[in-house]
């Protein structure tokens, strides 16, 4: 992000030491909070920065994103029973009860995404993965664990009500649990919490869209590519909640984030660099 936010800084001072006059207000926005919240970029609509169009510097490989996936986070207990491992018999382990509903999910995710036909997202095996990324289990080796709390991340579609896709992932949970004799009396709790990003979306004929596309085919001398992004962003503050056309487009690849040796290419930074300069200059146009 420190690659693309550079990026919108120079395309902005090239602007300016061309001694270009813009005919409209440009406005640069570095927020914090993006990756639990977005309370950065909320402040700021609820503040009153508005426009006519925005576009984030996501790492999208220097493709237009006029789409973007949702993603909310949740947390679910499962209760067991302790008891001493030698007599582990009499006790039930929280994690012998986490795998049914491990099953179920896996199964719920395949389920979700070969519904997912947007072709915005056809590269994409599992365009709104389902992923558990934590999992927290038992307190003692020579005990039989009466807990278990397991956390993950949930794919919404980009078009998918994200009421409906919340009550398919706790019927899901509901069903498997059903179907257990323990968890069937002592069913698990499902809490959505921390970061909860709501999918949206910019039609690819808005002027955002067009306009960033033949200025990246004017300064790369190749055809821009549409695709959308399995990720949450702040897009889905400005669209949904300050009603502002967004895309996203940026350096770097996302699969280089959030893991050692992040790194954005030095040609990618300068191809954003020039693309988002003329972008402004014609969108905004000249006085």
């Amino acid at each position: 992000m420190k690659g693309g936010l550079c990026c919108a800084l120079y395309a902005v001072k090239a602007v300016r030491d061309a001694g270009v006059e813009l005919d409209g207000r440009l406005i640069v926005e570095s927020v914090v909070g993006e990756e639990d919240g977005g309370i950065g970029t909320l402040a700021a609509i609820l503040r009153g920065y508005k426009a006519n169009a925005a576009i984030i510097m996501e790492p999208t490989e220097l493709k237009v994103a006029p789409a973007q996936a949702g993603s909310h986070c949740f947390r679910i207990r499962v209760k067991g029973l302790s008891a001493h491992a030698c007599v582990r018999e009499e006790g039930v382990s929280a994690l012998d009860k986490f795998m049914p509903i491990y099953n179920a999910l896996m199964s719920l995710e395949i389920k979700r995404n070969s519904e997912v036909h947007d072709p915005l997202y056809s590269r994409y095996r599992l365009p709104i993965p389902l992923n558990i990324g934590v999992v927290k289990c038992g307190s003692w080796p020579s005990s039989v664990p009466e807990e278990l709390v397991f956390e993950g991340r949930y794919g919404i579609g980009v078009d998918e009500d994200v009421g409906v896709a919340h009550r398919a992932f706790e019927e899901a949970v509901s069903n498997a649990s059903c179907a257990d004799d323990w968890l069937n009396i002592h069913p698990p709790e499902i809490e959505w919490v921390g970061g909860q990003f709501n999918p949206t979306r910019t039609p690819m004929d808005n002027s955002v869209s067009t306009t960033l596309a033949k200025a990246y085919r004017d300064t790369t001398g190749s055809q821009a590519i549409y695709e959308g992004v399995t990720y949450g962003s702040d897009m889905r503050h400005l669209v949904n909640i300050g009603n502002i056309p967004t895309v996203l487009f940026g350096p770097g690849d996302v699969r280089l984030c959030h893991r050692p040796d992040e790194n954005v290419s030095i040609d990618d930074l300068i191809k954003a660099a020039s693309t988002l300069a003329l972008t402004i200059v014609r969108y905004c146009g000249i006085v």
